[in-house]
């Protein structure tokens, strides 16, 4: 009888670790990124991010429109909350939308930089934290940025900063257990034949399609402009690009 008893306790607890523990199903993310109110707050948000890049290009007459890239991706990941035994669980889908465009230009590379600290600051982009020590009490943006890394070298490297946008995050996700998706600038200026980092998530895009049967992602929009394009279309034309980014996200449900 006793050792009916303990085997009984021993499946019982075998069934409740099961219960208990077992993944959660995994969330239809294609299915979640067609919802309503995914698509709702992805139309908003897109007029939000194309207005803020609009805004930045009004200021940069000298410059010339090259290309630009739109990577709007919905995805969710696991997540494990307390002790390491607890049921593995995913985060609600949310998705995020990524604008980078490319513009040439010639010129001095200080003075240009200078005119687009002041285009960004036109457009309300904030320059990270003024109490940086990076900055040496310059105003935070592209040319204190300059000279914290370069000093007066002959020909500098590329320059890359990032941006607070002023973009209502109403569609951020609210989870505790997500990443930070604050609506966020940057800005990368490169001198030819260099081609910048910011590759509006270029890479990313080329390491799902590597794995078809991964469910984790799925992609509302996908606008590439390849690096070998850019290239091309800046150089030996222009003297230099700069690549303006901004990124938002949203929820897929209520």
């Amino acid at each position: 009888m006793v050792l009916w008893a303990v085997l009984a306790v021993v499946v019982g607890l075998g069934v409740w670790l099961y219960v208990e523990l077992r993944p959660e199903p995994q969330p239809d993310v294609e299915k979640a990124a067609h919802s309503a109110a995914a698509r709702e707050a992805d139309r908003v948000l897109t007029a939000r991010l194309d207005g803020q890049v609009e805004k930045v290009k009004v200021g940069l007459p000298w410059a010339t429109y090259l290309g630009t890239t739109v990577a709007d991706v919905c995805s969710t990941d696991t997540v494990r909350r307390g002790f390491s035994f607890t049921r593995e669980r995913w985060l609600p889908v949310t998705c995020t939308r990524t604008t980078t465009v490319y513009e040439a230009f010639d010129g001095d590379f200080r003075e240009r930089l200078g005119q687009l600290d002041a285009a960004l600051a036109a457009a309300g982009w904030s320059a990270g934290w003024t109490g940086n020590p990076m900055y040496k009490g310059q105003q935070p943006g592209l040319v204190a940025a300059l000279d914290y890394v370069y000093g007066a070298r002959a020909k500098p490297g590329p320059v890359r900063v990032q941006y607070g946008v002023p973009i209502r995050d109403d569609f951020v996700s609210q989870d505790p257990g997500g990443p930070n998706r604050a609506p966020n600038g940057e800005v990368e200026v490169v001198q030819g034949p260099g081609l910048p980092s910011l590759d509006g998530g270029t890479y990313l895009h080329d390491v799902y399609l590597k794995y078809p049967t991964v469910k984790t992602k799925y992609y509302v929009d996908w606008q590439p402009y390849s690096r070998e394009r850019l290239a091309a279309d800046a150089y030996p034309a222009h003297s230099t690009v700069v690549a303006i980014t901004v990124t938002g996200s949203y929820n897929t449900g209520p």
